[in-house]
């Protein structure tokens, strides 16, 4: 099963794409455009600090799925359950993803509260679904599987997008809210039909150590052999910055766009079909070059045009600015992630991929929740949401430079 070069491994492989495809619906129409919006422009609208307020609804399921996700995968390892834990986070974040369409304006409580379950339930599976890549590639494949199912995942962001087009495309307009909330459940049965499918028909993992693996005890015994193998913390470190920036971005994006250029709910959305229709070529080439050249080299390039986003991001105006940002963003959004995500990969025994994922989602999640709230206190403090963007540069500099000092073949597992 480690490469899909069999009939059930193109299958497998099939399955899995598949499922990023429908994390990654959600991903666009509920955190990052859909739901962001219209929590800021309409449920909270009469809260003063909007954006402040949303910084804090994203932060409480990352630092929650932070503390989590070793543990679920510590015990899928254990248990291999894997498939069985995938599917029943799929159908909670389907459940609570229609229910977001219930809290009107002034609920700030009840659509955190709602937002967190959703968001919870996404986050865990990210990282379960993150544990089948090194059963579905190999080390001289491992870039380019990981970018082509992060690329074509971005078909799912484009075909939720237009489903939903028809609830969202007036906008968030007084007295149509309860018709844009309809999208949130189109969203839902999105994740559901194409999620839970793709899940079941992963392949069934065997549990380790027939299963008696007490899931504390891998995590303690884990954490300590990284004395000898410094490499792995190392790469948490610069992965949790790079990854600090990195969602905050994914995150306030189309709040940038619509505060800072004007631009209207409408226009934000098709934008953000722009940034798809980019993403999807890029994150296939840049995985292809992680292979070619190594994923060091291909991230040090990925770097490279992050710092013409944040610039463009701080000091670009005109009408051409949304299209350059958004165009740049495209080449490496998920290009970067994807890349992280194979070069781990290397890192870490494959049996023991769900706990190692868990931890990779540890440093995501904690980076996740502090980049939105340094985020959104920068705003609050300079009255700038540039000034907040261009600071994400030294999370940058910094994360980038930590994993580009990794060195493969001293933290590889014998």
């Amino acid at each position: 099963m480690n490469a899909p070069a069999t009939r059930a491994g193109r299958r497998h492989l099939a399955a899995w794409v598949g499922y990023d495809m429908a994390l990654h619906g959600y991903a666009l129409m509920i955190p990052a455009v859909g739901f962001a919006l219209y929590f800021t422009s309409f449920v909270a609208a009469g809260e003063g600090q909007a954006s402040v307020l949303w910084s804090m609804a994203v932060a409480i399921p990352l630092v929650a799925a932070g503390l989590l996700a070793p543990l679920l995968g510590a015990l899928a390892d254990a248990r291999g359950r894997h498939r069985a834990l995938l599917a029943t986070a799929t159908l909670a974040c389907a459940a609570a993803t229609a229910a977001l369409a219930i809290p009107g304006q002034g609920a700030v409580g009840a659509a955190i509260a709602t937002f967190t379950v959703a968001h919870l339930a996404f986050l865990l599976a990210g990282g379960l679904y993150n544990a089948y890549l090194p059963k579905l590639s190999e080390s001289g494949n491992v870039a380019r599987i990981s970018g082509l199912g992060w690329g074509l995942s971005y078909l799912g962001s484009i075909a939720c997008l237009l489903i939903c087009l028809p609830f969202v495309a007036g906008g968030i307009a007084p007295g149509g809210e309860g018709r844009y909330a309809l999208a949130f459940v189109v969203t839902a049965a999105f994740v559901a039909a194409v999620g839970l499918p793709a899940a079941l028909a992963l392949p069934a993992t065997q549990p380790d150590d027939a299963g008696q693996g007490n899931p504390y005890r891998r995590i303690a015994d884990s954490v300590r052999s990284w004395r000898g193998r410094p490499q792995v913390p190392r790469f948490l470190l610069g992965y949790y910055l790079i990854n600090d920036a990195v969602v905050t971005v994914v995150y306030f994006t189309g709040i940038f766009l619509r505060d800072t250029f004007g631009l209207s709910v409408q226009e934000v959305l098709w934008y953000s079909l722009a940034f798809q229709l980019v993403a999807i070529p890029a994150t296939l080439v840049f995985g292809w070059l992680g292979d070619r050249w190594g994923q060091q080299r291909a991230l040090l390039l990925s770097l490279a045009i992050w710092a013409i986003v944040l610039l463009l991001m701080a000091f670009a105006s005109g009408a051409w600015a949304p299209l350059a940002i958004v165009g740049c963003l495209g080449l490496v959004l998920g290009s970067t992630q994807s890349l992280c995500r194979s070069l781990f990969v290397r890192l870490f025994p494959s049996d023991r991929a769900g706990e190692y994922f868990g931890f990779h989602a540890l440093a995501g999640r904690a980076s996740s929740a502090l980049g939105p709230l340094l985020f959104g206190v920068v705003a609050l403090l300079t009255g700038s949401q540039r000034v907040a963007m261009a600071s994400l540069a030294l999370f940058l500099a910094v994360g980038g430079w930590l994993l580009l000092s990794v060195r493969i073949d001293r933290a590889m597992v014998k």
